[in-house]
C-alpha cells in the first residue's frame, strides 16, 4: 500500500513508499512486491488483488481520519490524514477478506484492518504518565535511532503468531502515537505492552489476518523478530494458495 503525497517544489501530488517495505517482502517474504497507489478504483484494487498471494498494508505518518470509526477530530487532534488511503486500505481489507487472502497491518496498517472490522482507534496516550512504554516521540533523522526497540510487550503463545514468535516478552520499537482501542470483530490479542496498548493481534479464525503495532521491516533480516514475523506471514501465503490450489 503506498501514501498519498504532495511535492511542494513542484506543485505536483504523489505516491510515497519507504524502501524498507520493498526490501523486507523481497528478503523477508521471499515474494515480489506489488506496490498499491492509493488513487486507485475499486475495479483496479480489484484487479491488483487477481495478482496477490497476500497483503501488506504499510505504515506511514498520516492517521486514519476519525470519522471512518465513528469519532469526531480534526487535523489538529487527530491528523496529519490521508483520505485516499483510507478509502483505498479499507476497501482493500475487505477485498481481501472475501477472497480469503492473507493480510498483514504493519503500525497505521493494523489500524485499517482493526476499523475495517468494526473497532476503533485511541489516541492522546502518547507522553502520559500511565502510559510510560509510550512516550512523546523525539524529532529524529537517523532511522537506527527512530526504529530501536523501545519496549517489551508481552506475547499470547496461545496465537498463532504468538508461537511463531516464540517467546514470552519481545522488544519492539515504538513510533506510534494512536492504537487500537475497541478491537475489531474476530480479532485476537497476540501482544500486549506493559501500559495495556494492544500491540499485534490475528484473526480468530485461521489466522489470515494479522497486525502489529510495531515496525518490522526496518532491518528485517538482521532482527530475529521481524525474520519470524515475515516468515510466518510468508507461510500463510504458501499455505493459502496451496489450498486454493486443492479446492480447484
Amino acid at each position: 500500500m503506498a501514501n498519498s503525497g504532495f511535492d511542494t517544489d513542484l506543485g505536483l501530488t504523489r505516491q510515497t513508499l519507504d524502501d524498507k517495505y520493498l526490501t523486507a517482502v523481497l528478503e523477508g517474504c521471499g515474494a515480489l512486491p506489488i506496490i498499491v497507489p492509493t488513487l486507485s478504483s475499486a475495479a483496479q484494487l480489484e484487479a491488483f488483488l487477481d495478482l496477490a498471494d497476500g497483503v501488506i498494508l504499510t505504515g506511514d505518518q498520516s492517521n486514519i481520519a476519525p470519522g471512518a470509526y465513528g469519532a469526531t477530530g480534526n487535523s489538529q487532534s487527530h491528523g496529519p490524514f490521508d483520505l485516499q488511503r483510507d478509502a483505498s486500505a479499507l476497501y482493500l481489507v475487505n477485498a481481501a477478506r472475501k477472497r480469503n487472502l492473507p493480510l498483514l497491518g504493519i503500525c497505521r496498517g493494523m489500524q485499517e484492518i482493526n476499523v475495517a472490522l468494526g473497532g476503533t482507534i485511541r489516541t492522546g496516550f502518547a507522553g502520559r504518565a500511565d502510559h510510560p512504554d509510550h512516550p512523546h516521540l523525539p524529532k529524529a533523522t537517523d532511522p537506527d535511532l527512530v526504529y530501536q526497540d523501545a519496549h517489551p510487550v508481552s506475547v499470547n503463545s496461545d496465537t498463532q503468531l504468538g508461537a511463531a514468535i516464540g517467546k514470552p516478552r519481545v522488544f519492539v520499537n515504538s513510533v506510534h502515537v494512536q492504537a487500537v482501542d475497541t478491537l475489531g470483530k474476530e480479532l485476537t490479542p497476540v501482544a500486549r505492552s506493559d501500559d495495556g496498548i494492544i500491540e499485534a493481534f490475528e484473526h480468530s479464525a485461521g489466522g489470515l489476518i494479522i497486525g502489529v503495532q510495531w515496525h518490522p521491516e526496518y532491518r528485517a533480516s538482521e532482527r530475529p523478530l521481524s525474520a519470524a514475523l515475515f516468515s510466518h506471514f510468508s507461510g500463510v501465503m504458501k499455505d493459502r494458495k496451496a489450498s486454493a490450489k486443492c479446492v480447484k
